[in-house]
């Protein structure tokens, strides 16, 4: 079916590669991450534009009100046609410029799928139930589902990221935020907590720790 919209004209291709979303300019990161939707309609692309700007900068205001238009309109489109990890890309985004209720919603299935993507990453780099830092250091990564792969420990990001959205979105109740803080003093040196040792195999001190 022909259609006169450009941005739900197919971009010519067929996708092979993935995960390309790492160039330190913003320019070629958006130029990289073209070649995963190649054989998907340009909007794909286009919404995947507004994600790397308002991941760097979530205040840019022409990006977030691309983001919300760009969705509204096409939504139907890019519920069909993203896979897994850009529907979560999109539910950070919200984490990130949404309201209170829409950050604390979008917080709620970040958690769960991140979750569910940490369980599995710790698994693959368990031995008899410890886990085996000589894996985690050589990145072993394994595709899981739905485009998501295995966590990358000691370079990656996303748990981090993942605990600086948290800490965001509970600070927005006092109350709230004042026992979440004194469950991760509790936490960040206890070692039945088996995140603490996961994360401790990142190269970036800053992530070393579950609990931010």
């Amino acid at each position: 079916m022909q259609t006169s919209d450009p941005l739900l004209k197919k971009i010519p291709g067929v996708a092979t590669a993935r995960n390309l979303n790492r160039k330190a300019d913003i320019d070629d990161n958006i130029a990289n991450v073209r070649q995963e939707f190649l054989g998907k309609p340009e909007v794909c692309h286009k919404m995947v534009g507004h994600i790397i700007h308002l991941r760097r900068d979530p205040q840019n205001w022409e990006h977030r009100q691309g983001f919300w238009d760009t969705w509204n309109a096409y939504k139907k489109t890019l519920l069909k046609e993203f896979d897994v990890r850009w529907l979560l890309s999109v539910c950070d985004t919200v984490v990130d410029i949404g309201n209170n209720v829409q950050s604390a919603v979008a917080m709620n299935i970040v958690q769960c799928i991140n979750g569910t993507n940490v369980h599995h990453t710790i698994c693959v780099n368990a031995v008899n139930g410890n886990i085996d830092t000589n894996k985690l250091n050589a990145e072993i990564k394994i595709p899981t589902w739905g485009g998501m792969q295995t966590a990358d420990i000691p370079t990656g990001d996303m748990i981090y990221n993942m605990m600086c959205r948290l800490d965001g979105v509970i600070q927005l109740d006092p109350m709230l935020n004042e026992i979440w803080h004194e469950i991760k003093d509790r936490g960040r040196q206890d070692k039945q907590v088996i995140m603490n040792y996961f994360c401790g195999a990142s190269r970036f001190k800053h992530q070393r720790k579950f609990f931010q």
